[in-house]
């Protein structure tokens, strides 16, 4: 692999091996690189995400336990680290799974999928008055997540009054969230695929527009066969079966989805990051990734 040199002036390419060093957190020997052009050093790690991290032993049984419904204070236990280094460990990961989950998605245009599901999964933000939703698409034959964004919602239901009176008037953005999900996941889709989701109002607009040749069959919401777990259902027969799964499994191993929890979402923007890691490991560890060849 061709190297550019890091200095923003210069970004040669003629560039010569310089000599190694050992790297004491992993054990490793790094091989160092020198410009001949405007004698930059450098390593083979500068310009990565892991560059100047100093415990990268527990960077892989984090990512696994982020994705085990273990709490970053337990995590932290669990490793033996600050929490702070947790919390750090967190921001990491949820960058370096959003680029493996691009390029996955990527290697998935060239199979794209013909049969998906989707729905939103409703969880709250700090307190059931400021409630969030995040919209899911999973492929339904490979089970593959192939894209789950969060969004702000309007409160409803017996609360809306008490989050008006609270808090004001809430703005919903499910739609904005919706084109935005679909837009993303438009390249790895069969224009002809069909489409699979329960009878919101808001889908089947969205599909229409994104992809009016597909087949698009919705289906009456069922109840759930036990309280507060909507994700299973109580029918023998569930035709969202593999949507209400994956819902299941991202309430089972994201620590903030558990519900009646302390580990309560605080900011949207960190819940996005715990999806990217989740979906990382479900799709590449979990389930194998795209079979090669």
């Amino acid at each position: 692999m061709k190297r550019n040199c890091p200095n923003i002036q210069c970004h040669s390419q003629n560039i010569i091996k310089n000599g190694h060093y050992f790297r004491a957190n992993d054990s490793r020997r790094i091989q160092r690189f020198k410009c001949q052009v405007c004698g930059k050093q450098f390593s083979s790690s500068t310009g990565t995400l892991e560059f100047g991290q100093k415990k990268r032993r527990v960077n892989h049984l984090l990512m696994k336990l982020f994705a085990a419904k273990v709490s970053q204070r337990r995590a932290a236990k669990i490793v033996g680290v600050n929490k702070k280094t947790v919390q750090r460990k967190f921001d990491y990961w949820a960058k370096k799974a959003a680029i493996k989950n691009n390029r996955f998605r990527e290697k998935l245009s060239l199979s794209q999928a013909s049969h998906i599901q989707f729905d939103d999964l409703i969880t709250k933000e700090k307190t059931k008055l400021k409630p969030l939703s995040i919209t899911v698409v999973c492929d339904a034959d490979r089970r593959f997540i192939l894209y789950a964004s969060p969004c702000q919602i309007a409160s409803f239901g017996h609360l809306s009054k008490l989050s008006i009176k609270k808090y004001g008037p809430r703005k919903s953005f499910h739609r904005e969230n919706l084109e935005h999900v679909f837009q993303t996941i438009k390249p790895i889709v069969a224009t002809t695929a069909l489409i699979e989701s329960d009878e919101h109002k808001n889908y089947k607009p969205i599909i229409d527009k994104y992809f009016p040749q597909s087949i698009f069959s919705q289906f009456k919401s069922e109840r759930g066969c036990v309280a507060g777990q909507g994700e299973l259902k109580k029918t023998h027969y569930d035709p969202l079966y593999g949507i209400n799964h994956t819902l299941g499994m991202l309430r089972d191993g994201i620590s903030t989805l558990v519900r009646r929890t302390w580990c309560t979402t605080q900011d949207p923007v960190r819940l996005k990051g715990h999806l990217e890691i989740f979906t990382y490991y479900y799709n590449q560890i979990y389930l194998g990734g795209l079979p090669s060849g």
